[in-house]
């Protein structure tokens, strides 16, 4: 039924379409393709004249593939029906998980000196301060860093603010000495 309803659609596509040109080629060709599979074709296996013939030629071959695409027989459908209705009635498996199915099993693994209600909470802290310790650790560098570091190594005779705008004052001064260095070369 699902192939009939396809196939009609498709013959009311085409009912615009004249019908098949002939192959070009076909006095070169020695053999048909469509030998085994049953293919009709128009009067002498010439191409259909009308629309009609036409139409009535398409459906015929895909109502042809259609009986030829069935992929199991009767009886191995029917088997196949029994096997999963015997596979039905069995017992059904519990596949589910406990939530503190880690908690029992490292348990299990300890040497059970106090009981799982004790060892559950002690577990789950330690469980919960490994996590934390493994999360990122703030890499970043302060903008003002190589001032800081400078002042450090210094004799800390002025504040930090004051320090650090006669570091940077250097700093660009040491770097246009060095540019029009440079550029003189």
């Amino acid at each position: 039924m699902k192939y009939e309803i396809k196939a009609i659609a498709m013959l009311m596509t085409l009912s615009g379409v004249s019908a098949f040109a002939p192959n070009t080629f076909s006095s070169r060709v020695s053999t048909n393709l469509f030998a085994d599979a049953d293919v009709v074709t128009g009067p002498k296996g010439k191409a259909a004249r009308t629309k009609e013939e036409d139409l009535a030629l398409t459906l015929a071959i895909i109502m042809g593939h259609d009986a030829r695409s069935v992929t199991v027989t009767e009886e191995q459908f029917v088997a196949q029906k029994t096997e999963e209705a015997a596979i039905v009635d069995l017992d059904p498996i519990d596949v589910s998980i406990p939530y503190d199915a880690n908690a029992m099993i490292a348990y299990e693994a300890s040497d059970k000196s106090v009981s799982f209600d004790e060892f559950k909470p002690t577990y789950l802290a330690e469980t919960v301060a490994y996590i934390k310790s493994k999360q990122p650790v703030d890499v970043s560098i302060p903008y003002d860093a190589n001032a800081k570091l400078a002042y450090e190594a210094s004799d800390k005779s002025a504040s930090f603010a004051d320090f650090k705008a006669k570091y940077e004052a250097d700093a660009v001064a040491d770097v246009i000495a060095k540019k029009t260095a440079k550029s003189a070369e």
